[in-house]
């Protein structure tokens, strides 16, 4: 196998970045014509919204290319996945912030449409307009007096509005109870990876400890190590206040349900792979699969979730990805799905055992998701 230079790693790193922000068939298209980065980044993402506008993304363009995104009646990754992540992408592009107006900008995103958002979509939605926001030095302001009640709390339990520093919340008219609880979001980055204050809203939510504890810290704890080392390189052009994480939980009161969700907006699993101490292993785990299949994100997830770090690594960190996965295995029913680039794993266990699927998405999460959820 040949051996890459660092200067080959660094160059594969930064274009992976693009390609996963820009949408493969779109990085490939424009950059063969272009004639600088930022005219490639112009033309590429005003290709990729058009795109986006043909699949179904309801927008509102003037003739300044200011664009205001229209949220869908319904957000949620399982039952709405495809629509959810065009919204999700379309603000991530939208998002650049630049100066050109023949550039496609984002002038507003409108939620009075908004009828429903599962909590892992309530926090990919969060984390993109808190990067928006800070590209424009916070100066956001929610119009929120035709939002649903229902959204409306959601969102104020899991605290979106304070994103909005410099502006005045104002509540619909009238409240309605929600069966479903948000916990308040929390954000760091590779110096902060305090998430304490997730157990304690928890735990006052639901009104007793919740068993086994320890094993989804070890679980978090990897993820949030994984951001550290793999999912912002130094190499990527990237703000500094904008390699970040992101983690938020909810319950259910009618069901017993609890839903931990994680994510960040790196580079994914599937490109920090190769620069990481168990590409080797991958590799080895994968040597049986079809060549075809081999690079799929779907095929490398997997890979990754069932390979240990190898004992050259810190010993502090444990196993590495699989750590993630002995949450819901000492609980013994639920799921863990994982999900990055174009790549689903999902592990499901229940009285009959354990089940693992991997699936390819057509529309990408741009950086790495992980959901945890448990019977309680």
């Amino acid at each position: 196998m040949k051996k890459h230079t660092e200067k080959q790693r660094n160059r594969d790193t930064r274009r992976t970045y693009l390609q996963r922000k820009l949408g493969y068939k779109f990085y490939a298209r424009d950059s063969r014509n272009s004639r600088n980065t930022r005219e490639h980044l112009e033309q590429a993402i005003n290709t990729k919204i058009n795109h986006l506008i043909k699949e179904g993304l309801e927008a509102k363009t003037n003739t300044d290319r200011k664009v205001t995104l229209i949220l869908p009646q319904v957000m949620n990754l399982s039952s709405n996945y495809n629509e959810t992540m065009r919204y999700i992408n379309a603000i991530r592009a939208l998002s650049q912030n630049p100066k050109s107006r023949r550039y496609y900008r984002l002038a507003s995103v409108r939620f009075d449409a908004l009828r429903e958002i599962s909590s892992s979509a309530a926090l990919l939605l969060t984390s993109e307009l808190s990067r928006w926001d800070d590209s424009i030095r916070n100066n956001l302001t929610p119009q929120t007096q035709n939002w649903d009640p229902v959204i409306f709390e959601k969102f104020n339990s899991l605290g979106f509005f304070d994103l909005f520093r410099k502006a005045q919340v104002s509540p619909p008219k009238e409240l309605n109870g929600s069966t479903v609880h948000f916990v308040k979001y929390i954000k760091g980055n590779h110096e902060d990876k305090d998430y304490r204050r997730l157990k304690f809203q928890l735990t006052e939510i639901i009104g007793k400890k919740i068993t086994k504890w320890p094993l989804l810290h070890g679980g978090l704890d990897e993820a949030i190590t994984n951001v550290c080392h793999h999912a912002y390189p130094s190499t990527l052009k990237m703000r500094e206040k904008d390699r970040n994480w992101y983690l938020t939980g909810a319950f259910n009161d009618r069901t017993r349900e609890l839903k931990i969700v994680f994510c960040d907006q790196g580079i994914g699993i599937p490109a920090s792979l190769p620069t990481s101490k168990i590409w080797e292993k991958v590799l080895e785990s994968i040597a049986s699969v079809p060549s075809v299949n081999r690079r799929k994100h779907a095929t490398l997830l997997k890979a990754a979730m069932e390979v240990s770090r190898t004992s050259t690594d810190k010993t502090d960190r444990g196993k590495g990805l699989p750590d993630m996965k002995e949450f819901i295995r000492q609980r013994g029913a639920g799921y863990l799905a994982l999900m990055s680039g174009h790549g689903l794993y999902k592990l499901t266990v229940n009285e009959h055992g354990e089940t693992h699927k991997t699936d390819t998405l057509s529309c990408p999460v741009e950086g790495t998701l992980i959901i945890w959820r448990v019977q309680l």
